[in-house]
């Protein structure tokens, strides 16, 4: 047995995995455009279909330029998608049950952060400071960099506790 109890052949299986996880964050990255036009259409017909295509736009209006440009469900689905993907992935390079309590921690705080800077901004009467920010902090966890930046420092032993 190895790490976290996987035999050598479900090993490979995780390598073979974890290689498909990066295509498919490559070629959301790379593609995102794209993606976003597909989710964009594929919901406004969705919407349309079931009679609420009016609520979407009313709400549409009432946010900022600032936090998102896309239509709302479009976003939200292409972020969970990506989020998705890159905590799979970090759960099959970091099996130890201490660094993924730590990632999702991490995860958790910063989008609760996302959040926060978001209803900040609404309740200080549409503060663009507060929107520019929040954009950024999810621009970079919609990203490959904090998968890339966790998996070094919690391979390299950041967050590991001393072993009485």
């Amino acid at each position: 047995m190895t790490e976290a109890g996987l035999t050598p052949r479900s090993n490979g299986g995780r390598w073979v995995a974890v290689g498909a996880l990066l295509a498919a964050l490559l070629l959301l990255g790379v593609y995102d455009v794209a993606v976003l036009n597909f989710l964009t259409k594929w919901w406004q017909r969705a919407l349309a279909a079931v009679g609420l295509r009016q609520q979407l736009e009313a709400l549409q209006q009432g946010i900022s330029g600032s936090v998102v440009k896309r239509p709302l469900p479009a976003v939200m689905t292409y972020a969970v998608g990506y989020l998705s993907v890159c905590l799979l992935l970090l759960r099959l390079l970091l099996p130890a049950p201490a660094q993924w309590r730590l990632v999702l921690r991490l995860y958790a705080g910063t989008l609760a952060v996302y959040v926060a800077l978001v209803v900040l901004g609404k309740l200080a009467g549409d503060a663009q400071w507060a929107y520019r920010l929040g954009r950024q902090l999810l621009d970079f966890v919609v990203s490959p960099l904090p998968v890339a930046g966790l998996y070094v420092l919690l391979r390299s032993g950041f967050g590991a506790r001393a072993k009485a």
